[in-house]
């Protein structure tokens, strides 16, 4: 996220020689009974505050306890999504049942799947023509003598839809915070889909001084694994993570998802042949990008496979016709990184260059082949990044001057020059402004084929901006479209990043106030922005116009749903331009039942561990178990062969409850059949582990 470096250059330019310490090393080796079994151990300590927050599995749910997820829905289909925790090595076979009820009395549809090794233990069904456009259904899924909680779920509506409610989120990083956002949108009856436009996790490492990271330890939200995610096991335990979350958990079952990755997917500041956060003792960039898409499709509702490109479109009647589009993966070029008024000539000139691209040619020729032949009222383009021109020059200096005082003053005033440089390389370095040919086709496209009512939806950019976008001809009246910007879920907002610098934090209120007034006053178009709070935003669609809902949630440090009305904005379909409104638009007139409530976790006698994933499995180098603890309890773990002999153990050192990762290599193991032995406070758990070379 460009304007997080931004603020953090800015503490750089205030104390020069400031850094941020050097990530850890968080291998932890221990000396086995038998062989060089090493072994890394994946949590941290966490202050007390934070352990009552920790996130532990429901066993009421096992083994699904994951949850259940549905996306991408069709007038006649949907995706149904669970995991299945195995028990073994085997593969699993999996039911699923779709109804009209969420009692799950009133069967339409029903059928079987398997859950294998090779997937995960992922099971994607596609519906398909079972189903009646506009229709809510409930579906659940029945495995190892258990069934799973129940789900919600709504196909597209047919011609004629009068009333479209869609929820728009982004940039939900799990250290940050608890995901309130998720938890208010969950509880909600009358929104037909949920907008993700990515950053759905996030790749950091979980050391203090990672992003997010030092709050993650106060919280006991600490990233799994802690390591970066670079391998197939790493992103797959990431998004079991997240995946553990009952805020997330309960989005996912309340509501159709539709998802599009953004850069953290994979590594932050990706585009097609690389990644800022991508370095080459990381290995290839191009298996790094394969494996965290390949993870990425395993976990999300998608109807995707392989290498279908992630670009599609849904018909919501004849009301609104939804494009999610790929500006981050699909052909985007390596963005320019200065390209304020100090960049150099060469860096200006790469940037204007008329071949330069955000998206593949053939995405852009859907794209706009789409757009053209829509006969819907509306035309809402899902976008990661920010679309509209953002102009930072000149700042504010009157307001930020007398705000600071003499002193600070006295030290920024010859600093301006670069500090404004920043801010311009902050707003148009990893936006489509970084991209000024693509962004002026599709501008002039939309200008000369007359496509009118066109609505983009981003993220990405952790604060909250609604936009009347220009036409590229100047003169002309009406605006080429609307953008409504939504803030991040739980990632840091400007006051966040300024306030977490040192340097920075005295002068953090007069910042903000300055770079309000100065986008304010150099960018007409811009008609509000919250720099600071955290929510979403719910598109609300009829045939007589749009409007944009921002709402915001009371805190990220406290689980709960509090959340407020921010502002909102409507578009006729006869006005120019937005216009301000002071209630949120009305929900619906008929709304829809709930999916049940979920079962309390199960009543504990005793607490033995539960093990997660073992994977690879087989193995050959290395094996990541990941596991979680019921409580605070020691825990050891032990590598034993079928005769019961010990090959390693190793000790909790930590003792905490929640969810962790072990990673354990067993490259001095021999070929042959082992088990995990989890010993806890009233019990053991024992998992089969396969050595293959």
């Amino acid at each position: 996220m460009i304007f997080r470096i931004l603020a953090l250059i800015v503490g750089t330019i205030l104390v020069p020689h400031m850094m941020l310490s050097q990530v850890q090393d968080n291998t932890n080796p221990i000396a086995p009974r038998q062989g060089d079994i090493g072994v890394r151990h994946a949590t941290y300590e966490s202050p007390h505050v934070g352990r009552n927050a920790v996130v532990t599995v429901n066993e009421a749910l096992a083994p699904f306890y994951h949850g259940v997820a549905s996306g991408d829905p069709s007038p006649n289909g949907v995706v149904l999504w669970t995991r299945v925790t195995p028990t073994d090595m085997n593969s699993v076979e999996v039911g699923w049942r779709v109804a009209r009820d969420p009692e799950m009395t009133q069967i339409v549809t029903q059928g079987t799947a398997t859950a294998g090794s090779a997937d995960d233990y992922h099971v994607k069904v596609q519906v398909e023509s079972a189903l009646q456009p506009g229709t809510t259904y409930y579906y659940d899924f029945i495995a190892l003598g258990k069934r799973s909680m129940v789900g919600r779920t709504k196909t597209l509506p047919p011609a004629g839809a009068s009333h479209i409610r869609i929820a728009v989120v982004s940039c939900s990083n799990y250290p940050a915070g608890f995901f309130n956002a998720y938890a208010a949108i969950a509880a909600r009856n009358d929104i037909d889909a949920v907008i993700h436009l990515g950053d759905y996790i996030y790749e950091y490492d979980a050391d203090s001084t990672s992003y997010g990271g030092r709050i993650g330890i106060q919280l006991g939200r600490q990233n799994d694994p802690v390591n970066e995610t670079v391998s197939l096991t790493d992103y797959r335990t990431r998004y079991s993570q997240y995946r553990l979350d009952p805020d997330l958990q309960e989005l996912h079952r309340q509501h159709p998802f539709i998802h599009v990755w953004d850069d953290h997917e994979s590594a932050n500041n990706s585009y097609t042949g690389g990644a800022q956060n991508h370095q080459a003792n990381e290995g290839s960039w191009a298996e790094r990008l394969a494996v965290s898409k390949r993870v990425c499709l395993e976990w999300m509702p998608t109807r995707l496979r392989g290498s279908d490109p992630i670009y599609r479109s849904f018909a919501y009647g004849d009301l609104v016709d939804l494009f999610m589009i790929d500006t981050r993966l699909d052909g985007r070029d390596k963005q320019i990184e200065n390209v304020g008024p100090a960049a150099p000539q060469a860096s200006l000139d790469s940037l204007n260059s008329p071949t330069r691209r955000m998206m593949s040619d053939a995405q852009f020729d859907w794209l706009t082949n789409g757009l053209e032949r829509s006969q819907a009222t509306w035309k809402l383009i899902g976008n990661q990044v920010l679309f509209s021109p953002v102009t930072t020059n000149p700042i504010d200096t009157a307001f930020l001057f007398e705000a600071v005082g003499p002193l600070f003053t006295l030290f920024l005033r010859p600093q301006l020059p670069t500090l404004q440089n920043l801010m311009t390389s902050g707003f148009d370095g990893d936006t489509w402004s970084n991209y000024p040919a693509q962004r002026a086709a599709l501008v002039n496209f939309l200008q000369t084929a007359s496509v009118n009512n066109v609505v983009i939806a981003t993220g990405d950019f952790h604060s909250t901006y609604v936009f009347d976008v220009p036409y590229s001809k100047p003169g002309t009246r009406r605006p080429i479209a609307v953008e409504f910007v939504s803030p991040s879920i739980t990632s840091a907002n400007f006051d966040e990043s300024f306030a977490s610098i040192p340097t920075v934090a005295p002068i953090a209120t007069p910042l903000l106030e300055t770079l309000s007034r100065t986008l304010h006053n150099n960018n007409p178009s811009l008609k509000q922005l919250d720099l600071v709070r955290h929510g979403y935003v719910v598109l609300d669609f009829t045939a007589q116009a749009v409007q944009g809902d921002a709402f915001f949630v009371d805190t990220l440090f406290v689980r709960n749903r509090s959340e407020r009305f921010g502002f909102g904005w409507r578009r006729d379909v006869s006005s120019d331009s937005l216009r301000r409104v002071t209630t949120p638009a009305p929900g619906k007139a008929v709304q829809d039942r709930p999916a049940p409530s979920l079962p309390t976790s199960v009543v504990q006698s005793s607490f033995v561990p539960t093990v997660l994933a073992v994977a690879p499995n087989p193995a050959s180098t290395l094996v990541t178990l990941t596991w979680s603890n019921p409580i605070e309890s020691a825990v050891s773990i032990d590598i034993i062969d079928a005769a019961g002999r010990m090959y390693a153990s190793l000790s909790d050192p930590f003792s905490t409850a929640g969810l962790r990762s072990t990673v354990f290599d067993v490259a001095s193991l021999p070929n042959g059949m082992y088990y995990l032995r989890l010993n806890g406070r009233d019990g053991q758990r024992v998992h089969p582990l396969v050595i293959q070379r």
